[in-house]
């Protein structure tokens, strides 16, 4: 996730998102139009050149839903036309007495009120389907290297308690199946205008839930599953691992094929143990790990030894219950992954023909030597090598 202080004109930072296999960017309309690359210019010259280094790398940009700026706002005038289009149709969501919402002040925004409780506008469209059709003409339509079209902010329900959704001059609840169910809806209408417009692209959302919601299941190819770990409000932290967990398993499930799922963390780059526990967890399923330096945000691309490591594909399936002694491992073609995330310190015994991998970010855990037993202190991981490999 690298939607951020958005340095793609910059070569060095070119060369380290392309070193990664997935990469969602956050351009803004008119971004860089003077930057060139390679005949072409702005949003599409960053895309290419970041392509060009690795052309397996899959690259989306960011698009939300629920919320704009206001079109006074000099902050973010690039998407002045959004917040003229809420005010000509009136389709911010409002209170009874008339006045604006928001679920937070930190971005400067305020929500929209997405379902079809609202007018049309004079081709027969609601916000979904206007947004679509507009962020396609900004981003997808000039540049059709992109690969995935990344939807924010995709809630069970809104996280506006009450606001009156259906225009009626009385408050309504976020709980209230009628406008939970609607408020997925208006998600679902929007994806399918996008797939639409660019059947080819790989739809992604950001979500908060595992979903099995019927309006979400088996809708995306992807979900960006934010904050696992490392913060005041992660799953891991407000409910325990086995709890993060099956959200982790059952959004793999109810997306569809290729089920890019990234399992996002935040946390120190130097803190190797929390890094090996959440990396470890994540290679328990399928998903695409994605770590967050809490210190840069969404603006770096941290490295660690273990990506550096090839463990070939899984041999088996998603590892759902513990191996031994509360440890879960799983197998790979050249390596095997062990996570312990239990409060206590546990010594497994291990096949033979298994090292430690060899780094030098954490040498005292990764120096390189065969195993026979392994030594995993509470909330930590380890990833062995196969000998022969």
């Amino acid at each position: 996730m690298n939607i951020g202080d958005k340095h793609y004109d910059d070569p060095n930072y070119q060369k380290a998102l392309s070193r990664l296999d997935v990469a969602i960017l956050g351009f803004y309309p008119g971004w860089k139009t003077n930057y060139s690359y390679g005949g072409d210019k702005g949003i599409r010259a960053a895309v290419k050149a970041i392509k060009d280094r690795n052309p397996d790398i899959l690259l989306g940009q960011y698009t939300i839903l629920g919320d704009a700026t206001t079109a006074n706002d000099p902050k973010y005038s690039a998407d002045k036309d959004k917040a003229q289009k809420l005010d000509a149709e009136n389709w911010w969501l409002r209170k009874a007495d008339g006045s604006k919402v928001r679920w937070t002040k930190e971005y400067d925004t305020y929500d929209v009120n997405v379902g079809t409780f609202t007018r049309k506008d004079d081709q027969g469209r609601y916000w979904p389907q206007w947004l679509a059709q507009r962020d396609y003409n900004k981003y997808f339509k000039p540049v059709p290297q992109f690969d995935i079209w990344y939807f924010d902010n995709v809630f069970e329900k809104s996280r506006i308690p009450s606001a009156d959704w259906n225009e009626d001059g009385a408050d309504d609840r976020n709980v209230d199946p009628r406008y939970s169910s609607m408020y997925r809806k208006a998600h679902l209408a929007e994806w399918r205008e996008a797939h639409k417009l660019a059947p080819r692209l790989m739809l992604m959302a950001n979500v908060d839930h595992d979903l099995s919601a019927p309006e979400y299941r088996g809708k995306l190819q992807g979900a960006f599953l934010e904050g696992m770990m490392g913060k005041s409000w992660s799953i891991e932290r407000q409910h325990g691992w086995q709890a993060m967990m099956r959200i982790y398993h059952s959004v793999i499930r109810n997306t569809v094929a290729p089920r890019i799922v990234g399992f996002n963390v935040w946390g120190k780059p130097t803190d190797y143990r929390f890094f090996r526990y959440a990396f470890a967890s994540t290679l328990m399923d399928d998903g695409y790990f994605s770590f967050t330096d809490e210190a840069k945000g969404y603006s770096s691309v941290p490295w660690f030894d273990e990506y550096d490591v090839s463990l070939g594909r899984p041999v088996e399936g998603a590892q759902t219950k513990p191996w031994k002694r509360g440890v879960y491992r799983r197998i790979f073609q050249k390596g095997m992954v062990l996570v312990n995330p239990s409060p206590h310190e546990v010594m497994v015994t291990v096949d033979p023909g298994y090292k430690r991998i060899a780094g030098k970010q954490d040498p005292d855990i990764n120096d390189g030597r065969p195993v026979k037993t392994v030594t995993l202190p509470a909330k930590d991981g380890i990833i062995l090598r196969r000998t022969s490999s």
